[in-house]
């Protein structure tokens, strides 16, 4: 599985989401599908870790999008943490730096949602 709830806060509704390798069209529903799953298990506050992710598509980028606005609407915060520099890039063409947080250390992106 290429992403997975690395570390969970029970009670704190924080997790954070480790996401690895490739994220496009053969698996963007799995993906839509898994961070559902996270909100379901009463996260409102979401860390991407994005250290092992080498690609995301616009599918991806939107699947990201939607969790955004799911977690602002629920009163809490998605953030990334620790993109590497073409998965960043990716981001900024989307124009998602306008929107979400970005943090190069894993510490700050998660005392950003406490």
């Amino acid at each position: 599985m290429p992403w997975r709830v690395r570390e969970s806060e029970p009670g704190k509704s924080l997790a954070v989401v480790e996401i690895d390798g490739v994220v496009d069209s053969t698996n963007v529903e799995d993906f839509f599908g898994f961070i559902n799953s996270v909100f379901k298990q009463g996260a409102k506050n979401i860390v991407l870790d994005m250290a092992f992710a080498s690609y995301l598509s616009s599918g991806g980028l939107s699947v990201i999008a939607d969790a955004y606005k799911k977690a602002k609407g629920m009163g809490g915060k998605l953030v990334i943490a620790r993109a590497s520099e073409m998965v960043r890039e990716l981001f900024e063409v989307a124009q998602f730096e306008k929107i979400i947080e970005f943090y190069d250390e894993m510490e700050k992106a998660i005392e950003a949602l406490h």
